[in-house]
């Protein structure tokens, strides 16, 4: 017991340390042009429109961090009654300030309320909860998960910047990725490696669909604006490229959980019945994956719906302006679309090959006169 409490605690003092390195590289205050301050006076100057009731404070700014740390500025802040963007500031309140030299004129403002504390502090709250409920596994899931976005944000995104291609670097992430979260959730095993195999097999046939779809409909990459400021930024990007790496990446998880469900399953199952030859595993697993698939389907579909609900709205209020045959042609739309065909291709897939690998290599490891301990322990990698 003392055993698993220092793992745990290790395992959660890694995970701590992991969030804080995050936190520090992608929301912490560098020498930029935005820092956190506190308001220290707020003062009604006069309503600019009066048919609009907008109205103009005068704000004492003292920044706590940056490059202005401990100095007071001051600023203009504009606020509307009604308005979804009003900041509803008060005095000793925390905000993400602005302040910029240009030209020798220092500007200065409020850009938004700051969450990054509060934030930090919701989602460590979520860790000591997973901790205390799932123990051990629900931190090496966390951990995994910290791991993942280190890839991603920190290696892939800075490789792709300097000009690496985006398809074969976001398989080979992919690899690293599944690795990582399959090696610390499965261990050294037998069932880690069918659902990397798995996974695997499911991304790239994702990333293939992916890009023959935007092959067939002709698809540039320009899903947004946001694409189009990419590209003045960075000319050398490749915005199709990209939108086939996004399609992998948004598959990665669905396709990862559809692996290690079925290759789990069928090493219980394996272990509970020794009389099952290589035929009747896979049979089993076709019979796992037909039922995980049912619900992995609405999952997926629904947390693309979701994200795109104010849209939907919008094409509701304007159906004139936006008539189905309209919708289905922009090309945000469509690639919306396809990756979420392509996530669906890649998780039907990954269930015949995540069947057969595990079919196969737990037939041919488990002994049938061997006990339930023996076996499992057979199915380690040494």
């Amino acid at each position: 017991m003392n055993t698993n409490k220092k793992k745990l605690a290790f395992m959660l003092g890694g995970l701590l340390f992991m969030f804080a390195l995050l936190f520090y590289v992608f929301g912490g205050t560098h020498d930029g042009m935005y820092a956190t301050a506190v308001i220290k006076s707020i003062v009604l100057q006069t309503e600019l429109d009066p048919d609009s009731q907008e109205k103009v404070y005068a704000v004492d700014l003292e920044f706590t961090a940056g490059p202005y740390s401990g100095q007071t500025l001051s600023t203009e802040h504009f606020e509307a009654p009604g308005s979804a963007y009003n900041l509803d500031l008060t005095v000793g309140q925390t905000v993400l300030a602005v302040a910029d030299n240009q030209e020798g004129q220092l500007i200065t403002g409020i850009d938004e309320n700051y969450k990054s504390g509060r934030l930090l502090l919701i989602s460590t709250l979520i860790l000591f909860l997973i901790a205390a409920v799932a123990g051990v596994n629900g931190v090496k899931a966390m951990l995994a998960l910290f791991f993942t976005l280190i890839i991603i944000f920190a290696v892939m995104a800075k490789l792709l910047l300097h000009g690496w291609p985006p398809i074969p670097l976001t398989i080979l992430s992919a690899l690293v990725i599944s690795t990582i979260n399959l090696g610390v959730i499965a261990g050294r095993t037998k069932k880690g490696v069918i659902a990397l195999i798995g996974t695997v097999s499911g991304v790239i046939l994702a990333g293939l669909f992916g890009w023959l779809a935007a092959v067939l409909l002709k698809l540039t990459g320009y899903t947004g604006h946001e694409t189009t400021y990419l590209q003045l930024l960075n000319a050398e990007i490749d915005l199709r490229g990209l939108l086939i790496s996004g399609i992998i990446i948004g598959a990665l998880g669905a396709v990862m959980d559809v692996a290690i469900s079925i290759s789990s399953s069928l090493l219980e199952l394996s272990l509970a019945n020794p009389g099952y030859d290589r035929k009747k595993l896979f049979e089993s697993g076709m019979n796992i994956g037909r039922d995980i698939i049912g619900s992995m389907v609405n999952t997926l579909i629904l947390a693309y719906t979701g994200a795109s609900l104010t849209l939907i709205l919008l094409f509701a209020i304007q159906k004139e302006d936006f008539p189905l045959i309209k919708i289905m042609n922009m090309e945000f739309i469509c690639a919306e679309i396809v990756r979420s065909l392509a996530g669906l291709f890649g998780m039907v897939l990954a269930i015949p090959v995540t069947a057969a690998v595990g079919a196969w290599i737990y037939s041919q490891t488990t002994d049938k006169s061997t006990s339930r301990q023996s076996v499992s322990d057979s199915v380690t990698i040494e």
